[in-house]
């Protein structure tokens, strides 16, 4: 969700080496990165990159948190993206269509991972079976990380919904919704399972929400960002500008194999650290969780 600044991104030259470095938004990351703990975003990085300073201070905030795994949507220009590596060589980049050529058009899905303690085992872009278009207009991409710290296995879905508050949209994530549990319950039953990305609905109030078939089994999936959903603080927002209020619709889903080894999740405030965020960065605000190793 959002408007685009800049126009087409064929109009801008990007450049083949990284843009000029700027760590702004650096002292807004909520906590330290740590080996006893897994640290997992997600964020829609609106018509990646939007202005030319966008890559610059993309870059400098992802190789400064040490964080252990980005989640981006919204990636325009996938060239441009994987200049992180350059950056910081303990970052990869995975891109949806580095794994099936022609997906997802210009709304590209991707991981930023730190190569030094996560190693992907297996690499997927979800396209068939239930994952159809009319659900799910940018596939899926499915990764699975083994976490060299503790030697656990782990899914990573990485999703981007139907926007928009109309009836048909709410249908359409409420379907998307309901095959995507279907998927995991089925193939993946006693794996330990994140989900990720900007589902472009609302969680809370629960009733109303398109996802409440997760909500409701309580037994065996939670949002790590339940307490944020449920929050009356703009602060704690991941969509600050949609309505008075902001709109929390950025989410980490996680199966019951992980409630042991969580701990918190956060809304990341990046642009109460620049004046120019919405404008150079983005309409949205990463979500971060945080897992004990």
């Amino acid at each position: 969700m959002g408007t685009l600044f800049l126009g087409c991104t064929s109009d801008i030259s990007y450049p083949t080496t990284p843009a000029e470095y700027d760590d702004v938004l650096v002292d807004c990351l909520p906590v330290p990165a740590s080996e006893n703990t897994l640290e997992v975003l997600t964020w829609n990085i609106e018509h990646f990159p939007k202005h030319l300073e966008t890559s610059g201070i993309v870059n400098a905030t992802i190789a400064e948190s040490d964080y252990d795994v980005w989640g981006i949507q919204e990636i325009e220009n996938i060239g441009t993206i994987k200049l992180i590596s350059q950056v910081n060589p303990s970052y990869s980049v995975i891109v949806d269509n580095d794994i099936a050529r022609g997906v997802n058009n210009n709304y590209h899905l991707a991981f930023i991972y730190n190569n030094q303690r996560l190693e992907i085992k297996e690499e997927r872009v979800l396209t068939t079976g239930d994952f159809d278009r009319y659900y799910f207009p940018r596939n899926p991409l499915f990764i699975k990380f083994l976490n060299k710290v503790n030697n656990q296995t782990f899914i990573l879905i990485n999703l981007h919904l139907k926007c928009c508050g109309d009836a048909t949209s709410k249908h359409r994530r409420e379907e998307a919704s309901r095959r995507l549990k279907t998927f995991i319950d089925e193939n993946y039953p006693n794996d330990r399972v994140l989900v990720v990305g900007d589902y472009n609905g609302e969680l809370y109030p629960t009733y109303s929400s398109q996802f409440s078939n997760f909500i409701d089994d309580a037994n065996n999936y939670a949002f790590a960002d339940m307490d944020q959903a449920k929050s009356s603080e703009w602060l704690d927002k991941s969509y600050p500008s949609w309505r008075p209020n902001g709109s929390h619709i950025d989410h980490i889903l996680m199966t019951n194999e992980w409630f042991n080894q969580f701990q918190k999740s956060y809304t990341v405030t990046l642009d109460q650290c620049s004046n120019d965020y919405d404008p150079k960065v983005s309409d949205h605000r990463p979500v971060m969780t945080v897992f004990r190793n």
